[in-house]
């Protein structure tokens, strides 16, 4: 009898251990990629939803160099760009629409992790543009490669040099100036 009584105990011991090892559903692998094709499913249709004929920057610039000469005096003054760079809102609203599907990590990228990624790359731009003018700078030049047709709006790569104390130096940061329906705003930067 006590043998019996012990042989339950450990196979009940055994089965509860056997339980508890058992791995957490939520770390399958399955599970995940089921949850990050939702969030990208998800993603695509906003995106998808604000697909327009004509959108419309209520903030912008009159010219691709005005752009970019108000982008560089912001970050000079307030070590960030204010109103001289598209906010998150306005690319949900405008860029996304007209970007997605060409091509760009955001195809394949959920919304909020699209969201950090370009938040990191903003950043480390945004402060390496600041070390570098904020003792002062001139812009010597800005040369412009052929604009490119994203959709309903236009993207303008530059080329910009300019002239510090320590020397001359052309900023790669600035990755594209939109043109919405003639209003300009810087719209892309990377490291």
């Amino acid at each position: 009898m006590k043998s019996k009584i012990l042989f339950y105990i450990t196979f009940a011991t055994f089965l509860n251990v056997s339980a508890c090892k058992e791995k957490d559903w939520r770390e399958d692998p399955k599970f995940q990629n089921q949850e990050q094709n939702t969030k990208l499913l998800d993603s695509q249709k906003i995106i998808l939803s604000k697909k327009k004929e004509k959108y419309v920057l209520v903030r912008g610039y009159k010219s691709k160099n005005e752009a970019i000469e108000k982008f560089f005096s912001e970050i000079k003054t307030n070590q960030i760009p204010i109103n001289a760079f598209i906010s998150w809102d306005e690319q949900l609203e405008i860029i996304f629409p007209n970007t997605y599907g060409l091509g760009t990590t955001l195809d394949h990228t959920p919304l909020d992790e699209y969201q950090k990624l370009l938040s990191s790359r903003e950043a480390v731009a945004i402060e390496s543009i600041y070390s570098m003018i904020s003792s002062g700078f001139k812009i010597e030049s800005i040369d412009w490669e052929s604009p490119r047709r994203l959709g309903q709006i236009i993207g303008h790569k530059p080329k910009v040099i300019i002239i510090t104390k320590k020397g001359k130096f052309e900023i790669t940061q600035i990755k594209m100036v939109y043109d919405i329906e003639g209003k300009f705003i810087v719209g892309v930067l990377g490291p």
